[in-house]
């Protein structure tokens, strides 16, 4: 049988794609600090991805079991809208613990669980690939960074023969995609410093959001990169038109056009 572990297995994408590497016959390990069910075939265990004897315990549970991973997918992350200046610096650093450290600490410790042609699938987000927008500049940084330890780890297990593929999404139906809208909102109502801009900028990302991929197609895409013997190194899925096209315009023009609509 093969196995297959993923983190933040308990809502969204995570327990998605779970579900359908179960159907396909796969033993999953899944990991989240959110408990839930067991099944058949599926090990839960409730693990903090940035606390290293967490991890490490997952590490103890593979070995015990003489688990040998065909693809360790790394999913789990938050999002947060804030200002950079005015944000509790504790609160900046939960994001880049959880959206950077995890996905580090989780591979550095289970990479010696892998198979010799196994896979590490890192899910980042199109932002990754994007010049940073206001408010939402932290959830970019820790994505921009997630997207070039990536390609480190990348050049490394490159040597090894195995394999490190990242999947940008962009609007993705889960309730981390449903509560950026809430945390534009909230941000409007704590903010000093941006009042005005801060609400104008949630009634753009409503307008031009667009409408978010079915997790259920972005897991079934996730397992059949896993599968697939010939992979990209980097996968864009449901990119945001406007976001690109303003990613074009030198970086100059895109501040020039962001402060003239905030």
């Amino acid at each position: 049988m093969k196995h297959v572990l993923i983190t933040g297995v308990s809502s969204g994408i995570g327990e998605k794609t779970k579900d359908i590497f179960l159907v396909n016959g796969y033993f999953v390990i899944g990991l989240d600090i959110k408990e839930t069910n067991e099944s058949n075939n599926f090990k839960f265990i409730k693990t903090n991805i940035t606390n290293e004897s967490d991890v490490l315990n997952v590490s103890n549970y593979l070995e015990t079991n003489n688990i040998e991973l065909d693809a360790v997918i790394n999913i789990a992350g938050i999002h947060k809208m804030s200002s950079l200046v005015e944000d509790d610096f504790n609160n900046l650093k939960k994001v880049i613990d959880i959206n950077l450290l995890g996905p580090m600490l989780i591979n550095n410790k289970l990479h010696k669980h892998l198979k010799p042609k196994g896979k590490i699938l890192i899910i980042t987000s199109e932002v990754a690939g994007l010049d940073p927008l206001p408010f939402n500049g932290l959830y970019s940084v820790s994505k921009i960074a997630l997207e070039n330890y990536a390609q480190a780890l990348r050049q490394e297990l490159n040597l090894l023969n195995q394999k490190v593929i990242t999947i940008m999404p962009g609007a993705i139906e889960t309730p981390l995609q449903e509560g950026s809208l809430k945390a534009t909102s909230d941000l409007s109502d704590k903010t000093v410093l941006y009042k005005k801009e801060s609400k104008k900028f949630l009634k753009i990302t409503k307008k031009f959001m667009g409408k978010p991929l079915k997790r259920e197609k972005l897991a079934r895409k996730i397992y059949k990169i896993t599968i697939k013997k010939r992979n990209k190194l980097t996968y864009k899925i449901h990119r945001n038109l406007g976001l690109v096209l303003l990613n074009l315009l030198p970086k100059r023009l895109q501040c020039m056009i962001i402060k003239k609509i905030l």
